[in-house]
């Protein structure tokens, strides 16, 4: 019976570690794409006189027409594959951010605890999400009026930010929980 179950953990660890690769390898290869693919960030900014996208900076209705004035229509076009590419990496990074934060607070008895550094996660994805539809709305409205839309969009980036930032400080205190945990238990045993 004892021999049953110890296989049968093996092999839900197994299948635990292909889990984790291919969640590595999501998140790898969308972040390729919002960083170094035709349809990056990177190549973005060769339309928009360096500028780049967005969404990992603060900006205003003032800013947005500036830079999508300088904008040629092939800047449009790779933008909003970029877009489309971005929220792919939102879904890999939050799946990542969610697998970190399961490891980092494993050593917390605390679920409600857990759940708030989860919640975190959470709400980073829909602030990103968010900006980016609001964004990509930005780009088929423009010129017309967009100054609202890159408003909210705005108060989401600084959302999503600000959640980045609570995030890797969180992570920051769970990898410290866990290494102080694990040498409690090793002084003990």
């Amino acid at each position: 019976m004892n021999n049953g179950i110890l296989k049968e953990n093996k092999k839900a660890s197994k299948r635990n570690k292909w889990w984790v690769v291919v969640l590595f390898i999501a998140f790898a290869f969308t972040l390729y794409l919002v960083e170094a693919s035709p349809f990056s960030s990177t190549e973005v900014a060769k339309y928009n006189n360096g500028y780049g996208t967005f969404d990992m900076k603060s900006y205003d209705v003032d800013q947005v027409t500036s830079v999508l004035s300088t904008m040629e229509d092939k800047g449009f076009s790779v933008y909003r594959s970029y877009f489309i590419c971005d929220t792919f990496f939102i879904l890999a990074f939050g799946a990542f951010q969610l697998y970190l934060a399961m490891v980092a607070f494993s050593w917390c008895k605390k679920k409600s605890l857990r759940y708030l550094v989860y919640a975190v996660v959470i709400a980073r994805g829909c602030f990103d999400f968010v900006e980016n539809v609001l964004l990509y709305t930005v780009l088929d409205r423009f010129p017309g009026k967009i100054g609202t839309l890159v408003q909210i969009a705005s108060a989401a980036t600084q959302g999503k930010l600000w959640c980045i930032r609570i995030w890797g400080v969180s992570l920051l205190i769970g990898i410290f929980g866990l290494v102080y945990t694990k040498k409690i238990r090793k002084s003990i045993s």
